[in-house]
């Protein structure tokens, strides 16, 4: 070991050993991903620009976007995601910081993007399944109003990322916005004439499609929402 720091761990409170120049560190007790915010995190948050030709070191880079998107500095993240792919690295992490970004930003498009390529390096990872835990943890994850990625993948009525969701750790009872939507009933809150040109009515699509997804939510623990017979 090359040294180490007393952290706390920002969940439960136990004290944690992190070796230097850690990015993160999951807490023994809890199991809660803490992120170290270390100088040269904040220096990369601060520079003007990212010199994507630069020979930055990847996980350094992945782990100051993670912590340019614990203080909101999104853009910087962004920045920095997109030097680390285009120095042609694969890792899981970029996505599932590109993830929390979407969610923040209401991206839809690029959330399910980022979920797709999730999917994929789930299915050809190590024995470790590092990436199974990262989207457990990714499934926890508040954007805007609180949504998480299962109220998104249920408005869109995407059946096969519902099922992700759920299978990854996902509440299906997770309460989100002033309107108090669940990942059932987000599926039915009427549609603002004035913004869609629509009459109001609940926002489904494909009923039968809505359908499959409540039922496979209620059989999952969620609670019963019901509109309009669906």
């Amino acid at each position: 070991m090359n040294g180490s720091v007393v952290r706390y761990c920002q969940s439960c409170g136990a004290a944690l050993n992190v070796e230097m120049n850690r990015a993160y560190i999951f807490c023994q007790y809890c199991g809660a991903k803490n992120v170290i915010a270390s100088e040269t995190m904040k220096t990369n948050i601060n520079v003007g620009g990212i010199n994507i030709q630069a020979k930055t070191d990847i996980d350094s880079l992945i782990a100051s976007a993670e912590y340019a998107i614990s203080i909101n500095q999104l853009d910087k993240a962004n920045e920095m995601l997109v030097a680390a792919i285009m120095s042609g690295t694969v890792d899981h992490r970029i996505f599932v910081a590109k993830a929390k970004i979407d969610l923040l930003q209401d991206n839809n498009k690029s959330l399910f993007d980022s979920i797709h390529q999730l999917r994929m390096l789930e299915a050809r990872q190590s024995p470790e399944r590092e990436v199974t835990r990262a989207v457990f943890e990714l499934m926890r994850f508040r954007g805007m109003n609180g949504v998480t990625v299962l109220h998104n993948a249920t408005f869109h009525e995407l059946y096969d990322i519902v099922v992700y969701c759920v299978e990854h750790g996902s509440d299906v009872n997770c309460i989100a916005g002033m309107n108090r939507v669940s990942p059932i009933s987000i599926m039915f809150v009427p549609v603002s004439s004035s913004l869609s040109g629509l009459d109001g009515t609940p926002f489904v699509r494909n009923p039968a499609r809505v359908k499959a997804i409540r039922d496979y939510l209620m059989a999952h623990g969620a609670q019963d929402c019901r509109r309009r017979g669906y």
